[in-house]
């Protein structure tokens, strides 16, 4: 009859159980000094009622991708969570819905530490990306930032209130179901090969409503041309969106042609600006004029490069002459 005795472990050799997979997204939890390749994307921060919290910030480094949430007022930043990566691979229900709890970057954050600014800090080299022919350099991050967010008052109080969602914009992540409003945002990443060029935008307004100055050349988009009386004819947008992707693409246009020596547009807009340029290309002035577009547009696409192109004026805008309106209108 033969017997054996299990080895029981002891503390020099612990049973050391299944390794643990370290998260590719590092936590840093102050502002990050980074010198960017190329140039940032930021996107408002909203919650349910399309109120602005804040701001969310994409850039890359030769290594990195830096994914930041930046608090305004007397917001305050709970569990963070981000995806960055191709579109089809974000966690989803279903239903087609984002699930935010299987976003690779996650941190659990106090809100009684009154924290106003995190950023989750990513390896380029083990992200995937989607080939997109409008990105200088072939590759575009699909970017979902969501975050617990609180207002408090006093430091005293920061136990209280009531927790809610915010996003980072600005188009759906799934337009269909009318319940969920977790938004997304396209970001290319940038080329670190190609020197920076100081290149600033003005707006819309500046071009279209202000007549205190000339254009120095028509807006033209394929086959189609505006000239400034016919562009000033075409003020204000209202709520015609085809009106403001036109006036989104030609401020970026004209400050390329009037004030950047013609300079390319910077990688980091280039996208947005050719994917309005593309739509633009297929209309005629009365389309223009009347908000009509063929029926295969990519409406959702246009719509999120024209709020895109605005806040990039917006965080670029040039200073020699006044622009009252370069953070209004998208």
């Amino acid at each position: 009859m033969i017997s054996c005795k299990k080895h029981q472990p002891t503390e020099d050799s612990p049973n050391p159980g299944p390794p643990e997979t370290p998260s590719i997204y590092e936590s840093i939890f102050t502002l990050p000094s980074v010198s960017f390749c190329g140039s940032v994307l930021t996107s408002n921060l909203k919650i349910k009622d399309g109120t602005d919290i804040g701001t969310v910030t994409v850039g890359n480094d030769a290594f990195y991708l830096y994914l930041t949430y930046n608090l305004a007022s007397n917001w305050y930043i709970g569990d963070a969570h981000s995806y960055a990566g191709r579109e089809s691979a974000i966690p989803r229900n279903a239903d087609g819905n984002p699930v935010y709890g299987q976003f690779p970057g996650k941190q659990h954050l106090n809100f009684c530490d009154l924290k106003q600014t995190f950023t989750f800090r990513i390896l380029l080299s083990s992200l995937s990306s989607d080939n997109n022919g409008l990105c200088s350099t072939n590759e575009q991050y699909f970017i979902a930032m969501r975050a617990s967010v609180r207002q408090i008052n006093s430091a005293a109080d920061c136990t209280a209130g009531t927790d809610q969602p915010a996003w980072g914009a600005p188009f759906l992540i799934n337009p269909g179901n009318a319940n969920e409003w977790a938004t997304a945002f396209y970001y290319c990443k940038q080329d670190c090969s190609i020197p920076t060029i100081s290149w600033c935008g003005y707006s819309q307004g500046y071009w279209f409503k202000n007549q205190n100055h000339s254009w120095c050349q028509n807006v033209k988009y394929g086959n189609l041309e505006i000239t400034e009386q016919q562009g000033d004819d075409l003020w204000p947008p209202q709520n015609n969106w085809v009106k403001k992707a036109l006036f989104q693409a030609s401020a970026l246009q004209l400050s390329r042609s009037c004030f950047n020596s013609n300079n390319p547009i910077p990688a980091s807009i280039a996208s947005d600006y050719n994917r309005l340029e593309t739509f633009l290309s297929t209309l005629n002035y009365a389309d223009i004029q009347n908000g009509t577009f063929p029926l295969t547009s990519d409406t959702t696409g246009v719509r999120a490069a024209t709020g895109n192109i605005g806040r990039w004026i917006c965080n670029n805008h040039c200073t020699t002459n006044p622009d009252a309106t370069a953070c209004t209108g998208f």
